[in-house]
């Protein structure tokens, strides 16, 4: 995910290309020889990569989040109805300051509140696309041992409590180790959950019953009930590495980073989350629109995503990853075609017309094998010259 500009065109990307654009695929014509020599990759590495370990502490406690957002489950999976991502921001994170926690009390104060905290990864979900009526958040925080665990969700809950005189505590009854708490007249609940070495933060936050001031408990109880019941047998499935064994786990899922394009050092300051891979059910986390993404993935047999310099996407085979670049550069509502890279033809350009003044405005898409791959651009052509690299670099990697 990207700050700003880029962020909200990523959004905007998802939605728009996973509403049925694509092609069909019926006698193909067989695809051109390329010739890297001739493609222009501009001031991009078109070369493969490996990740390796961590290089420090920080990418390994963000490798570790990223291993536990790939069991945390998504807002839909807990509520049908909450079918709309968000532009969250960071979900990856080892602060919460630069994340969607506004609702986790006073965050200058994480540290002294949650010593020894490793790393947390954000699920959030709404019902409405125009941000009107049911938002649900949860963010899963791992720390070195139970104890740890259990005296942050204590201390984290007490710090937003006493934020408020208001401040009523709520008894969570299936849980009755979680740390509840809500503001009477505000139809809003935050609660802290301890399970193992992890901590389960939920938000549940009603708009519009907030807009004509209707509250219900009961209902507030009842989400963060289901949620639990959702998250907590979730998160047990990921088995935590040991805090001394962190900066030897690989950071790469079966080659998918190092088959993406890395980020421009340029651009370092626009981008959030760390480089990042999950298998396919995460990555529906990361858009705007997870019913529509998970057709597609579905359909195409996505089993794995990367986001690094580029979107990179790994199908069942070659024709689901033709369908993902058709579906990810084809004209759609709000974007006409644009002209594919120099001497990359099989390659899929298109710009976006839309509502969004802060949208980025090119994309390009290309396929290789059962890679699928995305990038972007303020200008055509460096959209065009990041896809040619990713294509370059997707023919060279073994």
């Amino acid at each position: 995910m990207r700050r700003s500009k880029v962020f909200v065109a990523a959004m905007l990307l998802v939605t728009a290309c996973t509403a049925g654009c694509g092609s069909g695929h019926d006698d193909p014509p067989p695809d051109p020889v390329i010739d890297l020599a001739k493609l222009d990759f501009g001031p991009y590495d078109a070369t493969p990569h490996e990740m390796g370990k961590p290089k420090n502490v920080y990418q390994a406690r963000d490798f570790e989040a990223e291993r536990l957002g790939d069991v945390v489950p998504l807002a839909m999976d807990i509520d049908p109805a909450l079918t709309y991502g968000g532009n969250s921001g960071t979900l990856v994170f080892e602060d919460p300051k630069d994340t969607q926690l506004h609702n986790f009390g006073d965050v200058n104060h994480f540290a002294e509140d949650a010593p020894n905290f490793i790393g947390g990864y954000i699920s959030y979900g709404m019902d409405s696309r125009n941000n009107d009526g049911i938002e649900l958040l949860n963010a899963v925080l791992l720390f070195p041992d139970e104890k740890q665990a259990a005296d942050a969700a204590t201390a984290l809950e007490h710090r937003d409590f006493i934020a408020k005189p208001d401040n009523q505590p709520v008894p969570i009854p299936k849980y009755p180790a979680a740390h509840a708490h809500w503001e009477p007249g505000n139809q809003a609940i935050d609660s802290w959950y301890a399970t193992g070495k992890l901590v389960v933060f939920t938000s549940d936050y009603d708009h519009t019953k907030i807009w004509f001031h209707h509250t219900d408990l009961p209902a507030l109880v009842a989400m963060v009930t289901k949620s639990l019941d959702t998250t907590v047998p979730a998160v047990a499935k990921y088995t935590p590495t040991p805090v001394n064994e962190l900066t030897d786990k690989t950071m790469d899922i079966e080659g998918m980073l190092g088959r993406t394009m890395v980020r421009p050092k340029a651009a370092a300051g626009e981008w959030l989350n760390p480089p990042v891979v999950f298998h396919a059910h995460a990555a529906l986390g990361w858009t705007t629109d997870p019913i529509a993404d998970q057709k597609i993935f579905q359909k195409d047999g996505v089993d794995l995503y990367a986001e690094y310099g580029n979107n990179l996407y790994r199908a069942r085979d070659a024709d689901g990853a033709k369908d993902i670049r058709d579906q990810l550069g084809d004209p759609a509502k709000h974007f006409k075609s644009a002209a594919p890279p120099r001497n990359l033809p099989i390659a899929k350009c298109r710009q976006y017309h839309g509502p969004a003044s802060n949208a980025v405005h090119f994309y390009c898409s290309v396929a290789y094998g059962r890679y699928a791959a995305q990038s972007w651009g303020e200008q055509l052509l460096d959209a065009q010259q990041r896809i040619s690299a990713q294509y370059a670099i997707l023919v060279r990697a073994k």
